[in-house]
């Protein structure tokens, strides 16, 4: 009777035991997957141009008559950096006759725009410069994603009759094309 008794004994031990395991909370099991995100962003070229001021020297009309007079300033210049670009200059309001002109009242005085400090390459006269690819003919450059100083110079060259006194002035277009 003892052996039944400890074989009831177990075997309500092993029931106990399998009741126990089976109505025990199921644990989760932490899993892992992945996927890639791609990130992106699209840098488009831009330019930037300021406006300049190109100022002769205050001169005497008789002086015209010997001497030419240069002038010369900067305008500044961002763009996209590895952007190449190019800068054309446009005829002038007051152009006439192949010339770009400066008026005052209805006198004027002619001069011309360059693109190097010896006055030997003649800025395009074009309106605009989408078509200037040609070194000397208008201002190439590559932005560097900063500000650039592009100088522009100037000169009034002699004429045959001392104009008269006066202010003269003139609008000139300026065009980046990048």
């Amino acid at each position: 009777m003892l052996q039944i008794g400890r074989a009831i004994f177990r075997i309500r031990t092993i029931i106990c035991i399998a009741l126990v395991w089976v109505s025990a909370p199921v644990l989760a099991q932490a899993g892992t997957a992945t996927a890639n995100l791609t990130v992106q962003i699209t840098i488009t070229a831009s330019c930037t141009i300021n406006a300049a001021t190109l100022t002769f020297p205050s001169t005497a009309g008789t002086s015209l008559l010997t001497t030419a007079v240069t002038g010369s300033t900067t305008v500044s210049v961002t763009c996209t950096n590895a952007s190449p670009y190019s800068i054309g200059m446009g005829n002038g309001a007051n152009f006439a006759s192949g010339t770009r002109n400066m008026i005052s009242g209805g006198n004027t005085v002619a001069y011309g725009l360059y693109v190097d400090a010896a006055y030997t390459h003649p800025w395009t006269t074009g309106a605009t410069n989408s078509t200037c690819t040609t070194t000397n003919d208008c201002y190439l450059g590559t932005g560097s994603g900063t500000a650039q100083s592009i100088n522009i110079y100037g000169q009034v060259p002699t004429v045959a009759t001392a104009p008269a006194s006066g202010t003269y002035t003139d609008t000139v277009l300026m065009t980046i094309t990048y």
